[in-house]
């Protein structure tokens, strides 16, 4: 898969997931574990106390350590660097100097209403990445055999698609349309039914336009796939799908760039992040 793949890793058991993960589905990349030293308010010079020095070596020593757990092979593909910042900033910043291809980064865990939450780092970092992010949930999920793309033709699901058709060459993939009828902006009762029986007249003619780009993009690739649609609410229904479906892992588009060229997550895709049981990925 991608040539260099950025895990960040704080020895949490969500980083040593995504670390797994990382050497386990990108089989042929180097992969650079990265940990940032947060600033320290200690003295005027935080940079030159003793404290720095030691938190930097003692994060090596945590680096290399991680390393010794895996054979010959998988060391040789593992690189380390500490980076004394805001973890946020660290990763996206060495993501663009070292030229980074995807970045695996693990999740953080449930809250008490059993949505599935990131850590501000994971969903700045998903947010902001301008390369492919994935969001590793379970720690036995390096067999990907049935990939879920959402899939509405726009620019950024067709790329999620091709993403999938290339990274995942064995997996069954499942291109979902998840119709729901626009009634934003509508005015009033009466204006409301002529949009929705407009709508239903039109959404077999209009499902079927829509699969039918992700079934020739899957012919353009030489492979099988799968396409469905469902009625529904856009993320509700791609979540309820991975969480009662074979799903493996989630591939999805993002929406665009906003003014200071920070790569922004569509409502959808954020939720989907936000709440799925299984590993997504944001393709960019």
């Amino acid at each position: 898969m991608g040539r260099r793949v950025l895990v960040p890793y704080d020895s949490s058991e969500e980083s040593q997931y995504a670390l797994d993960h990382a050497l386990a589905v990108f089989d042929t990349a180097e992969v650079v574990l990265i940990h940032a030293v947060k600033p320290s308010n200690e003295g005027a010079n935080a940079g030159g106390t003793p404290s720095y020095r030691q938190r930097l070596e003692t994060a090596e020593r945590m680096l290399d350590s991680v390393c010794q757990w895996y054979d010959e092979s998988e060391r040789e593909r593992i690189e380390t660097t500490v980076r004394y910042g805001r973890p946020i900033r660290e990763i996206l910043d060495y993501t663009a100097e070292k030229r980074i291809d995807h970045i695996v980064i693990g999740s953080r865990g449930l809250d008490g209403t059993a949505r599935l939450l990131l850590g501000r780092v994971a969903e700045t970092v998903v947010r902001r990445s301008p390369v492919p992010v994935t969001v590793v949930r379970d720690p036995a999920e390096f067999e990907t055999g049935h990939v879920l793309v959402p899939f509405d033709a726009s620019t950024h699901a067709q790329g999620a698609l091709r993403y999938a058709l290339d990274q995942f060459p064995d997996a069954r993939l499942t291109a979902l349309y998840v119709s729901s009828p626009p009634t934003g902006g509508v005015e009033s009762t009466e204006t409301l039914f002529g949009v929705l029986s407009d709508w239903d007249d039109d959404r077999e003619e209009h499902v079927e336009s829509v699969l039918g780009v992700a079934a020739e993009l899957g012919a353009d690739h030489d492979r099988d796939l799968t396409t469905t649609s469902v009625d529904g609410d856009p993320a509700d229904t791609i979540i309820e799908w991975a969480t009662t479906t074979d799903v493996d892992h989630v591939v999805l588009g993002s929406a665009g760039r906003d003014g200071v060229a920070h790569l922004l997550l569509g409502s959808v895709a954020e939720t989907v992040v936000r709440r799925s049981p299984v590993t997504v990925t944001i393709a960019k």
